[in-house]
């Protein structure tokens, strides 16, 4: 077994082949400028602001114009609609009553119990469309249903929507109708 003797000579750093003995001192690290820290932040502001500058000058070339948001009298314009009524109609076979479930022109349910078929109710409005709903059960062996517009334009009368439940139903005939917009 050989033993080693301790080095009394400095280790030779990556670099620095040739200078025995002599120490390499690191360098101090460069100091970043101001510039070279906040670039990026500095072309974000600089877009935002050509950006911002772009649509101010674009404004007004699309249509808007000032006072065109908020005052004036954008409600007032519309013009009146047709008055128009629409006449709710059920029917079976003879001799029945029925259970009618409706909505009245605003929109409200209504009920109307037992009542002799045939049945009839009008509904009159100056509103551009009248949601037109009516479900009716009847004793009776058939049922049905339509609706009858109009719009006081000259163009008459317009059914709508009519339904009829299947003939001879053993047990409380059931019918409805719908139109989304009479």
């Amino acid at each position: 077994m050989t033993t080693t003797e301790p080095r009394t000579e400095p280790l030779k750093t990556q670099g620095s082949a040739g200078t025995e003995g002599k120490m390499v001192a690191p360098q101090p690290a460069k100091r970043k400028s101001l510039l070279s820290r906040f670039w990026l932040i500095l072309v974000i502001a600089a877009v935002v602001a050509i950006s911002g500058s772009v649509v101010y000058r674009l404004h007004g070339v699309f249509g808007v114009h000032s006072g065109s948001f908020g005052g004036g009298m954008g409600a007032g314009v519309l013009d009146e609609f047709n008055a128009k009524t629409i006449t709710l109609q059920v029917w079976g076979s003879p001799g029945s009553t029925a259970t009618i479930n409706y909505l009245d022109e605003n929109s409200h349910p209504q009920q109307a119990l037992n009542v002799p078929l045939p049945w009839s109710t009008v509904l009159s409005s100056t509103k551009p469309g009248i949601p037109a709903n009516l479900v009716a059960q009847g004793d009776g062996s058939w049922i049905a249903c339509q609706f009858v517009v109009n719009k006081h334009d000259g163009s008459g009368d317009v059914i709508k929507a009519p339904n009829r439940s299947p003939a001879n139903e053993n047990v409380n005939a059931f019918v409805y109708c719908l139109d989304k917009s009479a």
